[in-house]
């Protein structure tokens, strides 16, 4: 048996395959917003939304879901390494991580918290809007189109 040093950063070789993160491979926004609405109810989100805004799918919570896992993803929702989700099962990975992966503009908003903002998302983009506009919910993360 050989060890394979992987050279790419973890992102870029979940994109590679995807076969390993989704059923018959196929990566959309939808399968990406169910894998994070099954996360986070998994970890005790009673009250978790799912909505298209547009281009955006977005996936909201009464409760900060975030909390509850034992393994935490990174502050600045960059991921440098695939992060376990031992709450699902063995050999899953936090659907936050393919969020990171697979989107192309990412927001991630906690209660109280400045938004973290990836890609290329502006200001006035109307997603601030309808974010503005939601329930007052603990996390939401809104994200739009696949990178290939």
């Amino acid at each position: 048996m050989s060890i394979t040093e992987i050279t790419v950063s973890p992102t870029e070789w979940a994109r590679a395959h995807p076969t390993m993160f989704f059923t018959r491979g196929e990566v959309t926004l939808e399968s990406i917003a169910e894998q994070l609405v099954t996360g986070a109810r998994i970890l005790g989100a009673t009250t978790v939304k799912r909505l298209s805004a547009g281009p955006w799918q977005v996936v909201a919570a009464a409760e900060d879901w975030f909390l509850n896992a034992r393994l935490p993803i990174p502050d600045d929702f960059r991921f440098s390494r695939l992060v376990s989700f031992p709450e699902q099962g063995q050999n899953c990975v936090r659907p936050e991580f393919l969020v990171a992966a697979f989107a192309e503009d990412v927001i991630v908003k906690a209660a109280h918290s400045e938004p973290i903002v990836l890609g290329a998302v502006s200001p006035t983009d109307e997603i601030h809007a309808v974010l503005g506009r939601m329930e007052p919910w603990r996390r939401v993360i809104a994200f739009r189109g696949i990178k290939v």
